[in-house]
């Protein structure tokens, strides 16, 4: 799946502590390699779509990703491309 950061998504992972830097990394990778529905269906990644909730400028849905145990990358769709929206230091926080 073709994977897009926004500018303001790469300086807020750039923020980030080294693990989670890391995780960031290493799911970025694996979103790059999967197809949609491989993304959906893989373990670690654990894309969900977040229910009720959509990008207020887009109208699209939006998903999460896990970077690590409690972060999130909130996400939505857009075609093919993945688009990155923020990272989300607190699992229940991105569910809200």
């Amino acid at each position: 799946m073709k994977v897009v950061c926004p500018p303001n998504f790469v300086r807020e992972a750039l923020e980030q502590a080294g693990p989670v830097r890391e995780g960031l990394s290493k799911m970025l990778r694996i979103a790059s390699e999967l197809s949609f529905q491989e993304l959906l269906k893989h373990q670690g990644v654990h894309l969900e779509k977040l229910t009720g909730k959509m990008d207020p400028v887009t109208k699209k849905h939006l998903y999460s990703l896990r970077v690590t145990r409690a972060p999130r990358v909130i996400a939505l769709v857009d075609g093919d491309a993945l688009v990155l929206l923020s990272v989300v230091a607190d699992h229940d926080k991105a569910y809200r």
